[in-house]
Order: structure tokens, then C-alpha cells, then sequence
């Protein structure tokens, strides 16, 4: 049997560690990187560089037996997978090639994401001049930024804008006044109910109400998209309409049952964290041996997983369900759940 694992994130590197071993199924892992990387800490790096070194995990260092092709993925068909120099056929694939994080501007000079680590790394060099820095986007990322910064770069201005009222929208209005109040009493300023319209100049944002709002560095950290462009020769149902992929109970392509996908780029309906990639693959990986052994499948039931918000090294938000716990605890739970992640890779 062999399996195409596109994408080496939290879902494909947890699903080639669980099929490396398996007698009879040939596993190959593709990802344009040879690295797997704790993004949830990457943010780490954006006042501590070297702590680059205590995410990444190379691909060899904890699969024996799959053959890794460090290559960007051109194309997928429903039977080989296209790379930039290869093509690899396949009796199962899965796809597990997450999202971006696109900057929704005609120019984006002086605009920053941040999504890994080299890109914290670059960041760290830009920001070391800088007076203030402009952050669009309340959400997880953007207020995980601004914790990182308030806390560890007092001498910058830092602003936060949003287009909502409140930051962390899709959580209680508790947690968004708690961090709301961490941050302000930590310097951060807040625009609400503000969009980015335009970058004129590379220290430059209007938003949409005409405000002119002028700082040294702008990292955008608002919105995902999914890209499924390499998909060729699928019926053009097989995405939905925010271009994710449709998958039935068993996490499978809808008519194409020998393709599995798991991750932010699936069409389920639930918040696109590190830890639903994972029981992703926990199902995926399952199913995989269960079609060797010729058995029915399991299937994936969405609901409430526990995560942390994290407010700079030692403080955080607990969030599970309807139950928040802010404070100390909730910091080393996110320290907790990132050595938790990494030691299966050892």
C-alpha cells in the first residue's frame, strides 16, 4: 500500500509517525520544507530568535522508514501527486497542506505576517529600530502578538486595529475584556471597528473611515484563505464555496474515497486549532490501517477541545467550552501542551 502524505504540519508529520512502522504501507511525506515546526510558538521568536531551535524537529529525525520529498506540491490528481521535480503515485493520499494568511492590500511594503518561525526571525531584525509597530487583527495570532511584544518590548507603541468591537470575537465577552485590560495596562491602544483600506507609503494605513495612522512596522493578522488551486481533475463539488475541502465522517474526499484530508483545509465547521489537526490524523491514520485490514471505518466527531491564549511566557487564558481560567496556571498549560506536542517527535 502506498500512502502520499502532502503537508507536514501537526496532521501529515503526526500521520507519518503513526504509518512509519506499519508493515506493508510505504509512506511518503511531502512538504516543501524537511522540518516539522511548532507554529503556535513561533511567535517566541520575535524577541528570542534561538528559541527557532526548540521547534523545529527535522523530518529524519523521527521517521525511519518514510521517504521524505522536500519539494513544493504543484499539482494533485486523483492518483499521483506532481511536485516541481517529481511525481509520486499513490494507492491513498492525504492532504494536509493548512492555509495562508494573505495581506488584503495592493502593496504590501513594510506589511509582515506571521505564521513561522523564520518569519518571527525576520521580524526580530526589522523591529529592533522601530518606535512603534501597527498590528491589524484581533484575533488569536494578532493578540498573541501584542502579549509578546507589550511584555518584552516596552519601548515600542503598539496598536491594535480591528473591524469588530471587541478583539477575540469568536470567544465570551469575559476573555476579551480580560486580555482587552491585560494589554491596555501593558501600553497597547486599541482602534475598534476600523478596516485597512489602503498602504500609500511604507509607514502609512487608511482605513475606511479616512483615519491616517502612521507607524514604523505593520504586521498584518487578520483573515485565512485556503488554496486549493493544485487540485486537478476533482469534480468541482469537492470544494465548497471558501475553496476548503468537502470530507464525509471518515475524513474522506466526497467520491474519492481513497483520498483522505485533514486540518485547516478541510470544510468542517470548527476552529482550525494545532490540536483538531492532530485527532485528524489520529482518525486518518486509523482508517488507513483499518482499509488494509479490510475493516469498516471510524469516524471523526467534531467538538470542544481545551486551548491557551498566551499572554507573553507565564500568563495565559484557559479556554474550554464556556469555562475560562486566565492567570499563571493557564501560561505553563501552553508551555505544558508544547513540550506535550514535541516529545512524540523525539
Amino acid at each position: 500500500m502506498r500512502v502520499a502524505i502532502l503537508g507536514g504540519g501537526f496532521c501529515g508529520s503526526r500521520i507519518a509517525l503513526q504509518l512509519d512502522k506499519i508493515k506493508d504501507i510505504s509512506v511518503t511525506l511531502i512538504d516543501k520544507n524537511p522540518f516539522f515546526e511548532y507554529n503556535p510558538s513561533s511567535i517566541k521568536c520575535l524577541t528570542n530568535p534561538a528559541y527557532q531551535n526548540n521547534i523545529k524537529i527535522p523530518f529524519n529525525k523521527f521517521l525511519s522508514n518514510t521517504t521524505v520529498i522536500t519539494d513544493p506540491i504543484k499539482k494533485l490528481f486523483p492518483s499521483e501527486v506532481k511536485t516541481n521535480h517529481q511525481r509520486v503515485e499513490f494507492d491513498y493520499a492525504v492532504v494536509c497542506l493548512g492555509c495562508s494568511y494573505p495581506i488584503l492590500l495592493s502593496n504590501t511594503e513594510n506589511v509582515h505576517t506571521l505564521t513561522r518561525s523564520h518569519e518571527a526571525k525576520e521580524l526580530f531584525n526589522v523591529l529592533k529600530t522601530a518606535k512603534s509597530v501597527i498590528i491589524v487583527g484581533g484575533g488569536y495570532i494578532g493578540t498573541e502578538i501584542a502579549s509578546e511584544l507589550a511584555i518584552k518590548r516596552k519601548d515600542l507603541h503598539i496598536t491594535m486595529v480591528h473591524s469588530h468591537d471587541r478583539i477575540l470575537t469568536r470567544n465570551s465577552p469575559y476573555v476579551s475584556q480580560y486580555i482587552t485590560n491585560f494589554l491596555k495596562n501593558r501600553g497597547v491602544t486599541f482602534l475598534f471597528n476600523e478596516k485597512i483600506v489602503d498602504h500609500p507609503n511604507p509607514q502609512e494605513f487608511i482605513t475606511k473611515s479616512g483615519k491616517k495612522l502612521i507607524a514604523d512596522v505593520f504586521i498584518w493578522c487578520t483573515g485565512i484563505r485556503v488554496n486549493t488551486s493544485y487540485l486537478e481533475g476533482f469534480l468541482p463539488d469537492s470544494v465548497d464555496t471558501k475553496n476548503r475541502i468537502k470530507v464525509n465522517e471518515s475524513l474522506q474526499l466526497l467520491e474519492y474515497p481513497h483520498i483522505f484530508a485533514g486540518g485547516d483545509v478541510t470544510s468542517i465547521n470548527e476552529e482550525k486549532t494545532a490540536r483538531k489537526a492532530e485527532l485528524h490524523a489520529d482518525i486518518i491514520s486509523t482508517n488507513i490501517i483499518r482499509l488494509k485490514q479490510g475493516k469498516s471505518l471510524v469516524k471523526y466527531k467534531s467538538g470542544t477541545s481545551p486551548m491557551v491564549i498566551s499572554l507573553g511566557d507565564n500568563r495565559g487564558v484557559g479556554i474550554y467550552g464556556r469555562l475560562s481560567i486566565p492567570g499563571f496556571i493557564s501560561g505553563v498549560g501552553k508551555w505544558l501542551i508544547e513540550w506535550w506536542t514535541l516529545r512524540q517527535f523525539y
